[in-house]
């Protein structure tokens, strides 16, 4: 029975593999793998001198680098800004949203990426229908009408990514 099995996924693998289908492909190999497991990596102090491994003092850093990398005062002369053109103010902008945009911006989702911090992959918000489109336009009118969008919606998720240049501890 586990024998017809690996035999049935070895058959699926090599006709993904055949006709370029590498989603289902990779899908069937970490299938035969399992789950990867994430480590965290240690990083650096941002004096250098200490090594930090735990979660809380790696999150802290990554916040503290990005803190220091977005947090700069930036100086432009007057000059600078008496140049740039002055154009009309748009007041269509000052309505919110239509259901008809909020259609268009799910429909422009690209699938089959993560899910953002809501975990809610792109596919469902597509899949959802109106009624769905429906309570998310509500949701995005509120917060218009408010001028206030909750911290969930403004939270992003920053994954670092190794590239293989220099040591994992020098990622700052």
């Amino acid at each position: 029975m586990q024998n017809n099995w690996w035999e049935d996924l070895a058959k699926i693998t090599q006709q993904c593999a055949d006709i370029g289908d590498y989603r289902r492909f990779y899908e069937a190999l970490k299938t035969v793998y399992g789950p990867t497991h994430q480590i965290q990596s240690p990083l650096r102090s941002s004096d250098g001198q200490q090594l930090l491994t735990e979660k809380p003092d790696v999150l802290t850093r990554w916040a503290e680098h990005f803190n220091t990398l977005f947090s700069t005062d930036s100086s432009v002369q007057d000059a600078a800004l008496h140049r740039i053109p002055h154009l009309p103010l748009i007041e269509e902008l000052d309505d919110p949203p239509t259901l008809e945009e909020t259609i268009t911006a799910i429909g422009q989702l690209k699938s089959h990426k993560a899910a953002g911090i809501d975990g809610i992959p792109p596919e469902i918000w597509k899949m959802g229908g109106i009624v769905l489109y429906g309570k998310l336009h509500e949701l995005l009118v509120c917060c218009w009408e408010q001028g206030n969008l909750p911290q969930d919606l403004r939270d992003a998720v920053v994954i670092t990514l190794y590239k293989n240049k220099g040591g994992k501890t020098g990622l700052l």
